[in-house]
Formats: C-alpha cells, structure tokens, sequence
C-alpha cells in the first residue's frame, strides 16, 4: 500500500518504509520494488513532509536522500526527537565530517544508484535488527 501524506489517515498508522527524496522518478520505482516484495511504503518529497509524516505514524525504515531543497537529510537526522532507524541515502560520497555528524543516527549508508536487490537487502536487514522504537 502506497501511503499518501495527508490528514485524512488515521494517527500512528504504521508504514514499513518512509522513502524521502526529492527525485519523484527515484520514489516511484522504489516504492514499486519495495511494495513488489510486501512491504508497505509511503513516501515524502522534502525533509519538512517527512518530518510532519513521522511526527503522525510509525514507520519500520526511513530511507533518507542527504541532499533535497526545503529540508536536507541532515537537519532532518537533528530534528528527529523519537528514535529511527534510518539508512541515509545520497548520490555524492560522504566527507569525513559529515560521516562524524551521522554515524550514531544512520543504520547505514548507500550511494546512489542502490540496485533493488541491494536496496531490499538493506530493508530486510534494518527491520530485522531494529525496532522502531529504536532498541
């Protein structure tokens, strides 16, 4: 089931996976793939939808792009105030400093483009080491 983002939803419904990137091409297709395997999905265009989404649902595994407009990844990471397992996601390598600001929050970290079977592996492995409540 693809979730959208609107008030219309029941509160603290819970999704598998919150795909947050800005690329509507690169949200289409993961959700394909991840809803090809069961995985319930939704999806958020900025830090700032995502964000307002996490604020009213549980969800299993954010994938979080490093780079959007509105809102990027990294001051979504500092905003987040329950904890989540989030695999941060990004076409540009990660500098040193901005590894040292994200590797106590992030699960782990994929360069784009992330082949689906190691997109699904990535999942699988995040939902099966961690609650979302984070323990």
């Amino acid at each position: 089931m693809n979730s959208p983002l609107g008030s219309n939803s029941p509160p603290r419904s819970s999704v598998d996976v919150l795909v947050v990137d800005d690329d509507a091409g690169l949200r289409s297709t993961w959700t394909e793939i991840l809803r090809g395997s069961g995985y319930t999905v939704a999806v958020a265009e900025d830090g700032e939808v995502a964000l307002r989404f996490l604020d009213e649902r549980s969800v299993g595994v954010v994938l979080l792009d490093l780079r959007m407009p509105r809102r990027d990844g990294l001051s979504v990471l500092e905003a987040l105030v329950a904890p989540q397992v989030v695999v941060l996601v990004s076409a540009y390598s990660l500098d040193e400093a901005t590894r040292a600001r994200v590797d106590a929050k992030v699960v782990t970290y994929l360069e784009k483009p992330v082949p689906p079977e190691r997109l699904l592996g990535t999942v699988a492995t995040a939902l099966g080491r961690f609650r979302v409540d984070g323990t």
